[in-house]
């Protein structure tokens, strides 16, 4: 069983961070272990609803060709095997830091590999875009695009494992649906999870949850949601901040839930 369908099958809910209003920093949403159906070719318009994400927005390219994009994505940027993408209405900054981003979280590690061999990339959308406005979950049913248009962050699988985060909370802006804060290493947490963690090391963070629920910690949080989220909210806190004040940070995590902390340090490296 692929690493993915370890770490997902067994619990449904995972990609979406932050909502845009509201005292509660999450809103949630579906996420379906990976699909292996071929993705649908542009000859052919129908976009498969799958989860929280459309099946069939982009072409597989055949061996040696590269990779084709929606056309509203003109710009394309690389680093470390995995894209960056956007429409040209996208600030510059917001692919740099993007871009600083991916090479942080895995300088320490090789975990991008594995993303790179599955096509992981991640898309930018423009000011004023909502996320459910993306190609990738424009298909949706209303109600699962209601959930997605109010969330600035989500990770799931489409032809290719994805992110999608918000230009503004990209740039720092606190006009941003996460104000401002840079979701994209929770996000990246999300992919790790799914497609690059060892089934030993996804048992191990969810004995850690359960002894973190036990313990009455995380109330009223986020990483509560589920162990999902839990380990993406704890890698947001190491490698940045999970919260807003930016009082959630590595060393909060350490003192707060040291096996988690540990961990992480192992996986993602110092």
């Amino acid at each position: 069983m692929p690493v993915a369908a370890l770490a997902i099958v067994t619990v449904a809910i995972v990609a979406l961070f932050a909502a845009r209003s509201g005292p509660a920093e999450g809103s949630l949403s579906s996420i379906e272990t990976p699909s292996e159906t071929p993705a649908l070719t542009p000859q052919d318009p129908a976009l498969m609803p799958s989860g929280s994400v459309c099946q069939g927005s982009i072409r597989r390219p055949d061996p040696g060709e590269p990779r084709i994009y929606p056309p509203q994505y003109t710009r394309q940027r690389e680093v470390l095997g995995i894209a960056v993408v956007g429409s040209s209405a996208v600030d510059e900054r917001a692919f740099d830091e993007a871009i600083a981003t991916i090479e942080r979280f895995f300088s320490g590690n090789d975990l991008e590999e594995r993303l790179a061999e599955e096509g992981a990339y991640i898309v930018i959308a423009e000011d004023g875009v909502a996320l459910d406005e993306l190609p990738e979950f424009a298909c949706l049913d209303p109600l699962t695009r209601d959930d997605v248009h109010s969330a600035c962050g989500i990770a799931d699988r489409a032809d290719y494992p994805v992110v999608a985060v918000d230009e503004l909370d990209m740039t720092g802006n606190r006009r941003g649906p996460c104000r401002g804060l840079n979701i994209l290493y929770h996000e990246l947490g999300h992919l790790v999870q799914g497609w690059a963690l060892l089934p030993a090391d996804y048992f191990d963070v969810r004995i850690f949850y359960q002894a973190a629920l036990d313990a009455g910690k995380y109330r009223n949080t986020y990483a509560a949601s589920n162990v999902n989220e839990y380990f993406a909210e704890a890698t947001q806190a190491y490698f940045l901040h999970s919260d807003t004040a930016g009082a959630r940070d590595r060393e909060w995590l350490r003192q707060y839930d040291p096996d988690l902390h540990g961990l992480l340090t192992r996986i993602y490296g110092e």
